[in-house]
C-alpha cells in the first residue's frame, strides 16, 4: 500500500518500566494537553535560575565558574522534580501515573522524561511529501 499510513508514521506511545514498574500505552494526548505541557515546561524554565545560559564556561573566571557549578549542584530540586513529574503524568492522562513515575529510580525517571519530551515536543523530521529524491551537491573529484 502506498500513501500515508498512520501506523507507519506515528507509533503508539508504549512504555516499559521493568524491572522497576509496569508497562503500558500512553493514551494519545490531545492538542490541549500538549499545549499545557509546553506552557508548563516553558514556565518552569522561565522561573528557574539555570545560571549563565549561553555563556561559554571557558569564558567565565574560575571563581565564577566554581560558584555557578556549586550553586547548581547544591540546590534542592525536589520541588522542580515534583512539578515535572506532575506535568508528565498530566500529559499522559495518568498512564503512567505520578506515583508510578515517582517510584522509578532517578536515571530511569530522567530517561523516560527525556523520551517523552522528544516524542511529544520534538517529533522526527517528516518524510518528504514525494518519493522523488533530491540530489545533493556534487563533490569536486
Amino acid at each position: 500500500m502506498s500513501g500515508f499510513v498512520l501506523a507507519e508514521e506515528v507509533s503508539a506511545l508504549e512504555y516499559n518500566f521493568e524491572p522497576y514498574g509496569g508497562k503500558g500505552i500512553i493514551p494519545e494526548p490531545s492538542a490541549i494537553q500538549i499545549q499545557a505541557f509546553r506552557q508548563a515546561l516553558g514556565s518552569l524554565i522561565e522561573t528557574e535560575d539555570l545560571g549563565p545560559i549561553g555563556q561559554n564556561p571557558n569564558d567565565l573566571p574560575r571563581e565564577e565558574f566554581v560558584k555557578v557549578v556549586s550553586t547548581f549542584l547544591n540546590r534542592d530540586t525536589s520541588e522542580i522534580d515534583e512539578k515535572t513529574l506532575h506535568m508528565c503524568a498530566d500529559v499522559c492522562s495518568g498512564t503512567p501515573s505520578f506515583d508510578e513515575l515517582q517510584t522509578l529510580p532517578f536515571r530511569a525517571r530522567s530517561a523516560f522524561m527525556g523520551w517523552l519530551v522528544g516524542k511529544l515536543l520534538l517529533p522526527e523530521v517528516p518524510v518528504p511529501a514525494t518519493s522523488n529524491s533530491v540530489a545533493g551537491p556534487k563533490s569536486a573529484s
